[in-house]
């Protein structure tokens, strides 16, 4: 998990504009899948009763991935590279799949876009999912903050 945390520090270290910080991060919430994916994401994002939180489900989540909150998703998140990365012939966004699922060690059983409606400040742009594996639940985080 430490690879990959260090391989999406640099992607958002390199994608930050002026002024403002990037943060991505992968995370597991539960070793057990059988937990509650709804209360998981709750307690990802802090989610109150003042906050609007929706799960939706990616049938076909490596098209869908970094584009249902933004249509330029994968280039506002993973358009630059970082200097010494090879991708070998991928895009960003598969490179970052590809390492997920090295994570995984499998194709998740489901993954949900977490749609979050903030009733107060959470961040000035985030886009964040759940991944459903047979070694757990996992969160994935993308944050900018000024």
């Amino acid at each position: 998990m430490n690879k990959i945390n260090k391989i999406l520090s640099d992607f958002a270290e390199i994608n930050a504009d002026e002024y403002v910080r990037n943060y991505y991060e992968l995370s597991i919430m539960s070793e057990n899948k059988k937990d509650n994916i709804f209360e998981l994401a709750k307690k990802a994002t802090y989610a109150t009763s003042n906050d609007t939180l929706e799960l939706i489900h990616l049938k076909e989540w490596k098209k869908e991935f970094l584009i249902y909150q933004y249509p330029n998703g994968e280039s506002s998140w993973f358009g630059k590279i970082p200097y010494g990365y090879d991708l070998n012939g991928l895009t960003s966004k598969e490179y970052i799949i590809e390492r997920l699922l090295n994570v995984f060690k499998q194709e998740p059983d489901e993954v949900y876009w977490i749609k979050l409606d903030p009733g107060g400040y959470y961040a000035c742009c985030y886009e964040e999912y759940l991944f459903k594996t047979n070694k757990g639940i996992y969160f994935f985080s993308m944050q900018v903050h000024d």
